[in-house]
Formats: structure tokens, C-alpha cells, sequence
């Protein structure tokens, strides 16, 4: 019996395909495929870090990271994980759970929300402070898991680093408050704060608008109408009046003028800030402060 060419082809390619795939379930053909995979490795950049909102407890940020796929196929995934260290802190440990696909050869930006709470945060600021640090190194390791053909399933591991300014959080101090308004001839009350900038660049804080409230017995709102400008490591005074729209001054202005020791308050500031540093431009703050009217009345014995 006479055997053609061609039968005798596709068993040597049968016999050939079968210790092929013999050949990479195996043991011995772990770091081959492992080789293999590495040199196809997705990476990730960063393009932009920004910070949306700042108050005592919490920072929220965004980031938008652009991943590249090299392999020939493309890439689907379900879920994103990442931490980011400052300066090898690790500050935030979150995960994006929204279906990601990035086509072969192309690349697809995401938007992160990052939310840095005040304890890692506190750390940080003090590493800063110890240290005399001005920048510092803001990195982010992402990860994910993908069915790569040939390869198998990989788990992709990706790093990226940015030498940033070594961002420190504006504070701010109630001054002075002028109690005219609880003699019942005004509606109103002045009240003067000192903004402290603790970072190596000048802020701007825009469309500023305050709370004063006294207890639960007496709350005050205002606005800035100018942009406040604060030198880098500099403060500056700012004065402002707060008109009356809550509470009854009857009712408690004879408590709080004889009882400013037990008598507590609330300043709530909040403010757009317009900076050099592009993380922190167009972010919006939030400042509390609170205390008791004699504390104010002390300092202000004081600076006489």
C-alpha cells in the first residue's frame, strides 16, 4: 500500500502539534512561557494626578493612567488593582472593578478615584516634616489578571513613579471675633482668620465661603468676594463679615457673652485653589476649625 506525500505531511504536523502542546503543559516549560510573557508585558503611565477635594478627614483624588497593550490580542479584564505609596508610604490600596479592554497594540486611559484618608495622610506630613523633605517620589502599582493565549492565564504587574512637590495641607486660625453682634444692634459679626501655606509655592484661594456657628444657638454665613494670596511658607490675615441667618440672639447672646469658657464653636472655610503645582490646582478645600470663644478672647489679650 502506497502512502501519498501529503498523508505523510499531516501525520509528521499531527505528531509534531501533539508534542508541542505536551511540551508546554509540562513543568519543564514554565520558564519558557514565562519568558515568553515578559517580553509582552502591558505597561501603564501615568498622565495626570490631581486632587479634588481636601478637608480633615479625607483627600479625593483622581488619576488618569493609560495602559499599553503590546500582545498580539487584545486584553479584557474585570478588575484593576493598585496601591500608592509616597515616598514608599503606602497610602492608598483600592481596586477599579469596571470592565477594562484594550484592544492588540493600542492603549485605553482609565480614570482612577483615589480616596486618602486623614491616618496614612498623617504619616506622610510627618516623614515630611522630620525629614525637611521638599519633593517626593508619588508612585502606583497597578495589577491584573488576563487569559493570554499560549501563555495561559498571567497575572500583569505594572509600576510607574513621578517626582512630585511634597504637598502639605493649608491651615487656618480664627483670629479674632467681634461679639457686637450679640448686643442686638447688628445683625451681623466680624471675624478675622490667619491662613497658613506650609508649601515651597504660593496658593490663591477663590470663591471663598464661611460658616461661624456658636453652639447649636447662633450660626453665621459669608463670602469672599477677592482671591486670597498666600506667599509659599507665608500666611495671611484675612477679615470678613458673617451675617446672622439662623438662631436667636435673644436667646443666647447673654449665655455666650458671660459664658465664652464653656461656649464652643465651628469656622468652616471652604475655597478653590488656583496653584503652580498642576496636582493641586483647581482643587477644592475644606478647613475646620473649632474651639471656644475664650480661647479667641485669650489670644487676642495675647497679641496686644
Amino acid at each position: 500500500m502506497r502512502i501519498s506525500k501529503g498523508l505523510i505531511l499531516l501525520l509528521v504536523l499531527i505528531v509534531l502539534v501533539g508534542a508541542g502542546i505536551w511540551w508546554w503543559k509540562s513543568p519543564s516549560s514554565d520558564k519558557t512561557k514565562q519568558k515568553a510573557g515578559d517580553k509582552l508585558a502591558p505597561t501603564v503611565g501615568v498622565a495626570s494626578l490631581n486632587i479634588r477635594d481636601i478637608d480633615a478627614e479625607r483627600i479625593k483624588m483622581e488619576s488618569k493612567v493609560t495602559i499599553y497593550n503590546p500582545l498580539p490580542v487584545d486584553i479584557n479584564t474585570k478588575r484593576l488593582n493598585y496601591v500608592i505609596y509616597i515616598d514608599s508610604i503606602k497610602v492608598i490600596e483600592d481596586s477599579y472593578e469596571k470592565p477594562i479592554s484594550i484592544r492588540s497594540s493600542d492603549s485605553s486611559t482609565i480614570t482612577l478615584p483615589m480616596e486618602l484618608l486623614a491616618k496614612p495622610m498623617a504619616r506622610v506630613l510627618k516623614h515630611f516634616d522630620d525629614n525637611k523633605i521638599d519633593s517626593a517620589d508619588y508612585a502606583m502599582t497597578t495589577s491584573f489578571e488576563v487569559d493570554v493565549p499560549v501563555a495561559g492565564e498571567k497575572k500583569f504587574t505594572m509600576d510607574v513613579s513621578r517626582k512630585l512637590p511634597a504637598l502639605r495641607i493649608p491651615k487656618i486660625k480664627v483670629k479674632h471675633v467681634d461679639l457686637n453682634a450679640l448686643s442686638m444692634k447688628s445683625k451681623g459679626m466680624d471675624v478675622e482668620v490667619e491662613v497658613f501655606n506650609p508649601n515651597l509655592f504660593p496658593l490663591k484661594l477663590s470663591d471663598g465661603a464661611f460658616v461661624f456657628s456658636i453652639e447649636d444657638a447662633l450660626q453665621m454665613n459669608g463670602v469672599l468676594e477677592k482671591t486670597i494670596s498666600i506667599p509659599a511658607k507665608g500666611t495671611q490675615n484675612v477679615s470678613m463679615h458673617a451675617k446672622v441667618i439662623d438662631g436667636s440672639i435673644l436667646k443666647s447672646g447673654w449665655k455666650i457673652l458671660t459664658d465664652k469658657k464653656d461656649t464652643g464653636f465651628l469656622y468652616k472655610f471652604t475655597g478653590k485653589v488656583k496653584s503652580e503645582s498642576e496636582m493641586l490646582d483647581n482643587s477644592n478645600m475644606v478647613m475646620n476649625v473649632r474651639g471656644t470663644l475664650a480661647e479667641i478672647m485669650n489670644a487676642v489679650k495675647e497679641a496686644k
